[in-house]
């Protein structure tokens, strides 16, 4: 029943992939970065197990994703960049202190441009 009524809305396939990923907020110099790891990507997004001590829904950042060599593929690795917009912070993930300054959210970004594979 509950499959019934609950209506797929992504336009992307998400697929499950844990990468450590760096961001920083576009056009401020003094930018701090922030770092996680990927819990799902799709060509139009990305949800990121992060820190995001001063990051807000709306900003925009660029983020870069390193890449692990891969046998047939990219022997030597390489590392997807984009720029990207936050779309909503989640909740803290449990495990974490709230006191903490460095609590982990589950945020989800979209992608402002495809993501360019650097090798």
């Amino acid at each position: 029943m509950l499959k019934e009524k609950y209506k797929e809305r992504r336009i992307n396939e998400r697929h499950g992939l844990k990468l450590p990923v760096v961001c920083n907020k576009v056009g401020v110099s003094t930018s701090k970065l922030f770092t996680g790891t990927t819990v799902d990507v799709s060509s139009g997004g990305t949800l990121i197990d992060i820190n995001t001590d001063g990051l807000k829904a709306g900003e925009l950042v660029n983020i870069e994703m390193p890449i692990p060599p891969t046998e047939g593929l990219l022997e030597y690795g390489g590392r997807f960049s984009s720029y990207a917009r936050v779309v909503r912070v989640g909740k803290p993930k449990s495990g974490t202190s709230v006191d903490s300054a460095a609590v982990v959210h589950a945020t989800a970004f979209e992608f402002c441009e495809s993501p360019k594979l650097q090798v």
